[in-house]
């Protein structure tokens, strides 16, 4: 897995095709790490044309939107307060989400991880980047080569929802997968 060294300007950067849970604006510069894995993963040549890779991305529920397809889960990939532990069901997803990408080819995975306004944030900066880590790892467990994965903690940055209330915090505190097509 890769450490981010360019800052992506906008989820509609030439090559983002898929974003799971929730909108990819502008990052912001924020921490960077490689997760690491348990052995070199070979990757598998691209096995699927973009259209027969569109069409597989859909036929696992992504939906395409104007800035690429989105993934939208019930809430596995939305972490509770302070917290970095993925349900057993986000595990499962997110184990067949690795097979799927590692198997169409696809080139780069960026999963970026975020908390919602509470706290310090260097705090919270550090906590999304072990959230996206986990994210991560999962994916990799799922056959996806960890060499293709970009990990970025990016802490409250671009909430999603209003941080002033209980709801909107719990859906800030999430974890967003982009995917780059060859």
């Amino acid at each position: 897995m890769k450490t981010d060294t360019t800052r992506p300007s906008h989820c509609a950067t030439a090559g983002l095709t898929a974003i799971l849970m929730g909108p990819a604006t502008a990052l912001l510069g924020a921490c960077a790490t490689p997760v690491s894995a348990p052995a070199p993963q070979m990757f598998a040549p691209p096995t699927a044309t973009p259209q027969a890779a569109q069409a597989a991305l859909r036929a696992l529920n992504f939906d395409q939107r104007e800035d690429g397809f989105s993934l939208s889960l019930p809430a596995p990939l939305i972490f509770p307060f302070d917290s970095t532990e993925l349900s057993p069901e986000a595990r499962v997803i997110l184990l067949n989400v690795g097979r799927e990408l590692n198997d169409l080819g696809i080139d780069r995975t960026l999963v970026y991880g975020y908390t919602d306004s509470v706290g310090p944030p260097q705090y919270n900066v550090a906590l999304s980047k072990r959230r996206a880590e986990m994210v991560a790892r999962a994916v990799i467990d799922g056959g996806y080569a960890a060499s293709r994965v970009i990990v970025k903690g990016l802490g409250a940055s671009l909430p999603m929802a209003d941080n002033s209330t209980a709801l909107g915090r719990s859906q800030n505190r999430r974890v967003v997968i982009i995917v780059q097509m060859p």
